[in-house]
């Protein structure tokens, strides 16, 4: 029977907590999860990425390798996750930096193991809130589109109808799971 990872992965300083929980194979590399996250945030792929040890930019553990810097990060590709989140056991967490300027810190916690029947590479199962729109200047520019929308007004005091369009249709507390599910499962 195939053997799966149950992880649940959460943005870093942003309450409520905007959170996705899913399963995937144990034969997957860190490249699958950081294309299961992006999926499963609705992030659109289009900034620099690592995964590191869970302190403020620790150990690299898997990533895009930089040859011109040579920092050492091995390639995700290569970097199973059977190698970081071994054994039966729970709690085992690193964290995926994703946009290095934003700086979106996620929280990734392996919930448990097993096996399955089923056989798939991915599933997700749980989760909550709409993720942050992209280049949004990170917590605290997420945290003005939020008050914005509770108040009408923009704390930082600049023009309210230009922060409107620019956030267009974000509703903050949504979140579909039979709708996000329908994609991720794919």
């Amino acid at each position: 029977m195939p053997e799966y990872l149950e992880l649940e992965i959460s943005l870093v300083g942003i309450r409520p907590r905007i959170w996705r929980r899913f399963r995937i194979a144990s034969t997957a590399t860190f490249a699958d999860l950081h294309d299961a996250i992006q999926q499963s945030f609705g992030w659109e792929n289009c900034h620099l990425w690592e995964f590191v040890e869970p302190r403020r930019r620790g150990n690299a553990i898997a990533g895009i390798p930089d040859d011109e810097f040579r920092d050492g990060r091995p390639a995700a590709s290569a970097v199973k996750l059977s190698q970081y989140f071994t054994g039966k056991g729970t709690g085992k967490r690193c964290h995926y930096v994703y946009d290095f300027g934003d700086d979106w810190t996620h929280d990734v916690k392996l919930v448990g193991t097993g096996s399955d029947p089923e056989r798939y590479h991915r599933r997700l199962l749980a989760g909550k809130h709409a993720c942050p729109p992209e280049d949004c200047g990170g917590v605290p520019g997420y945290a003005r589109m939020v008050e914005f929308l509770a108040t009408g007004k923009d704390p930082y005091g600049e023009d309210p109808e230009e922060l409107r369009e620019w956030i267009d249709d974000l509703q903050p507390e949504s979140f579909d799971l039979a709708a996000w599910k329908a994609a991720f499962d794919r």
